[in-house]
């Protein structure tokens, strides 16, 4: 539980947010909280942020319960709930030692330290609020709840379903604007078709979800690794039901392959493969560790710590951190040919043979250059077409 200290910053931190929530509330900033918390026009994304909480502190599981009248998440991570001196806020968040519970009730302050990468208890926690108005949060060292959007009040008992060792979320809906039925539909939709949630995470390993009863799962198993240069390759195979039949699940398999960006970022490109060992092509929108909206016209998939929109649904364009990210990836999807035809080589399936023109790019014209209003993809069609001036990438 909380130490003496914390539990004086704890009460510290409830006086000041109390304040803050009055100003909050005034007609001058009544505003605010909305532009914060209605930012997605996917409206059960938070469902996304919370699995990048859970990964941050190193979670391998992850458990959710929908109710009627209420969303319960869980979680196995390690590290706990902490709250730091309110008078201090401002230096703890730059020196990164800002505290969980000042971070979750506050507007914009991520205790993140790389805009790169995914942080913990950022704006993007505030999605909740689309659905709840007092997100109740049980954690080993601490029970609290969210009152009036950014207030912390304690709690005194546990919640009666927490495992041991788990941090447990329960989102009643009690949104004054939208109904439990209205919360309770969503949500069980976004639970039964969330996009490869786990391919880029670095610690989870499966996700449950029960839904009045029936049962659902999404699962990651790395079967195979390999070290090329400066490349791992991992062959991944990802297992998902939608929650009808718990029997009755299906697998998507690919070569993942993964390199760091020298400032211990790690980008992918993954081609997909069926039941027969062979390539397929599979169109998708580029991830930055979860699906953005930003439409790639690649027949294969891809992923890096992208800038993205105050949305996070979009990647920032005109940016140097993202143009070079595109760069990288583009020469790492060009190098994977390569790395494709020598798995290829000793798993006696030729990867690359003709239908590998289904997958990489060669229409020019589909392709825009950058500007400063979309990011372009079109350094995969130029690097790409390079590899295949290789006479070994060309098929047979």
């Amino acid at each position: 539980m909380l130490d003496k200290q914390q539990e004086a910053y704890f009460n510290a931190l409830f006086a000041d947010r109390l304040e803050s929530a009055k100003a909050l509330e005034s007609f001058a900033l009544r505003g605010v909280r909305n532009s914060v918390v209605e930012k997605y026009s996917d409206q059960a994304h938070f469902i996304y942020e919370l699995l990048q909480n859970a990964d941050d502190v190193k979670a391998t599981s992850a458990r959710f319960e929908l109710f009627k009248d209420k969303l319960i998440f869980a979680h196995n991570g390690t590290r706990r709930f902490t709250v730091s001196d309110p008078a201090t806020e401002v230096q703890d968040l730059e020196n990164g030692r800002l505290g969980d519970i000042n971070s979750i009730t506050a507007v914009g302050g991520s205790n993140k330290t790389d805009k790169a990468t995914i942080g913990k208890f950022g704006v993007g926690f505030k999605a909740v609020f689309q659905y709840t108005a007092t997100p109740h949060i049980y954690d080993p060292n601490v029970f609290f709840k969210i009152e009036r959007f950014i207030v912390p009040i304690r709690l005194e008992t546990d919640y009666p379903g927490r495992r041991s060792g788990e941090t447990l979320f329960v989102f009643p809906f009690d949104h004054e604007k939208r109904s439990s039925e209205n919360a309770y539909s969503d949500i069980s939709e976004k639970l039964r078709s969330l996009d490869y949630p786990l391919l880029f995470l670095s610690s989870l390993k499966d996700i449950s979800f029960e839904i009045s009863g029936i049962l659902g799962l999404y699962g990651k198993t790395v079967e195979e690794t390999h070290t090329y240069d400066n490349t791992i390759a991992e062959f991944v195979r990802l297992t998902q039901n939608d929650g009808e039949n718990y029997d009755d699940l299906y697998d998507d398999m690919l070569w993942l392959f993964s390199r760091d960006d020298g400032k211990g970022n790690k980008y992918s490109v993954g081609f997909f493969i069926d039941t027969e060992g062979h390539m397929i092509p599979k169109a998708h929108t580029a991830f930055c560790f979860f699906p953005t909206r930003e439409v790639t016209e690649l027949n294969f998939i891809l992923h890096a710590p992208f800038l993205l929109t105050d949305s996070r649904e979009g990647i920032r364009a005109g940016v140097e951190h993202n143009t070079l990210l595109i760069h990288l990836l583009s020469k790492l999807a060009a190098d994977s040919l390569v790395y494709l035809r020598e798995i290829g080589i000793t798993k006696k399936v030729p990867l690359i043979d003709d239908e590998i023109f289904d997958i990489v790019p060669y229409d020019e014209s589909r392709f825009t250059d950058f500007s400063n209003n979309r990011v372009s993809f079109k350094p995969f069609y130029t690097s790409m077409k390079e590899a295949f001036k290789n006479e070994a990438i060309i098929p047979s």
